[in-house]
């Protein structure tokens, strides 16, 4: 829940800009469906929840729905979000995984390259869906890569700093349906992180720790077989506190000037 009101307060203030770039939908009125599309009915949505069915492609639509079919109603045993912050512990390679880490970490910085525009990630078929959340940015899924195996270089998520103009693409977030931790890179860094009762319409994370299928407004995941991890690939965004670090302090807000709810999550 803290994490869900401290991505609404920051969007109403310091991404306040991202509405003009088309980026952050309008308010929309209560409404609710039974699948990722919605229709009418009486529960309500999220402020910034968008209503349009059409924001996604009926593939990536599709994928939303098939995703939710096979997907776990149970919350995670230890889904904490992107509420821990500060440094990841990260141990050294040994000489059998450092090769093969180096490989991977490559073929993900390169994809990056490719991927750096809101207009690039557009185009490969990624769409926002989510407000800012501080120390992470602003995630864009492709929805239908989250049922695929790991891939260092085909990320279901990126990572975007809308705050700047034009936004840039801070980091990849890969987000991947399994019923164990994913193999992932090479080595032991690699610090995967669930998130429980996710409710998406539209493509749109709409809301949080949502108790069950009966109070969504959508597609219901319970996210006990969902399991995200942030990799800082990016040049210019690399992470001292670690590169699979659930935040990143270049994307923290200005503690002085922000509210205590809208700043980066400290250590655990």
């Amino acid at each position: 829940m803290r994490l869900a009101v401290a991505l609404l307060a920051v969007v109403l203030t310091a991404c306040a800009g991202a509405e003009a770039k088309g980026s952050i939908p309008d308010a929309p009125p209560a409404v609710a469906a039974t699948t990722s599309t919605l229709e009418a009915g009486p529960l309500p949505l999220a402020p910034l929840t968008p209503t349009d069915p059409n924001r996604i492609a009926p593939e990536e639509r599709a994928a939303i729905d098939a995703l939710a079919a096979i997907s776990s109603p149970l919350f995670p045993t230890n889904g904490h979000g992107h509420t821990h912050g500060g440094p990841a512990t990260q141990a050294t390679l040994d000489a059998a995984d450092q090769p093969t880490f180096d490989r991977q970490w490559a073929q993900a910085v390169a994809a990056a390259e490719q991927l750096d525009t809101v207009a690039k990630a557009n185009a490969a078929g990624y769409v926002v869906a989510s407000t800012n959340a501080a120390g992470v940015g602003v995630h864009f899924v492709k929805w239908s890569l989250v049922d695929k195996p790991f891939d260092p270089a085909t990320p279901s998520m990126l990572l975007f700093d809308l705050r700047r103009d034009p936004p840039v693409l801070v980091g990849f977030s890969y987000w991947v349906h399994s019923t164990g931790v994913p193999a992932g890179f090479a080595g032991d860094n690699d610090h995967w992180h669930q998130h429980s009762g996710l409710c998406i319409v539209n493509g749109w994370v709409d809301r949080e720790n949502v108790a069950g299928p009966s109070l969504c407004a959508g597609a219901y995941l319970g996210g006990s077989d969902l399991w995200m991890l942030h990799a800082w690939v990016v040049p210019g965004y690399e992470n001292r506190w670690g590169e699979f670090a659930d935040t990143n302090p270049l994307l923290c807000p200005p503690v002085a000037s922000t509210a205590d709810i809208a700043q980066c999550p400290s250590a655990p």
